[in-house]
């Protein structure tokens, strides 16, 4: 996630600039939020300092965000439940003669409960 001394501004860079702009905060304001130096936080944002993965941690926690949702800036990552989900609207078919299947049920929810899916 560097920085290249070219002066190119990586993309998690670019959306700590828009977090610093959408919070209304000076350079000098978001150097203090997040504990660098100002002199630190102008070579990241001017693409002269390459920002590491430690430094992602701790502005993340100063911001009290998740790393990941720097990343995704403006959006906030959502972890999907999909497989969770899909597990839970599994269904299985299985095609029983008639004479075994109220066995098969019983096996399965219990007798009582045969009798009260029966009603």
């Amino acid at each position: 996630m560097g920085n290249k001394k070219d002066g190119t501004i990586h993309f998690v860079v670019e959306n700590l600039i828009k977090i610093m702009n959408d919070s209304k905060l000076t350079k000098t304001s978001f150097a203090d939020q997040i504990e660098f130096s100002e002199s630190k936080w102008n070579k990241i944002s001017n693409g002269k300092q390459a920002l590491n993965v430690d430094d992602l941690s701790k502005i993340a926690q100063k911001l009290h965000m998740k790393e990941i949702d720097i990343y995704t800036y403006p959006k906030r990552y959502v972890e999907s439940n999909k497989e969770k989900e899909d597990a839970i609207n599994a269904q299985i078919t299985i095609g029983l003669r008639e004479e075994i299947k109220d066995k098969v049920l019983g096996l399965i929810f219990g007798d009582r409960n045969l009798e009260i899916l029966n009603k």
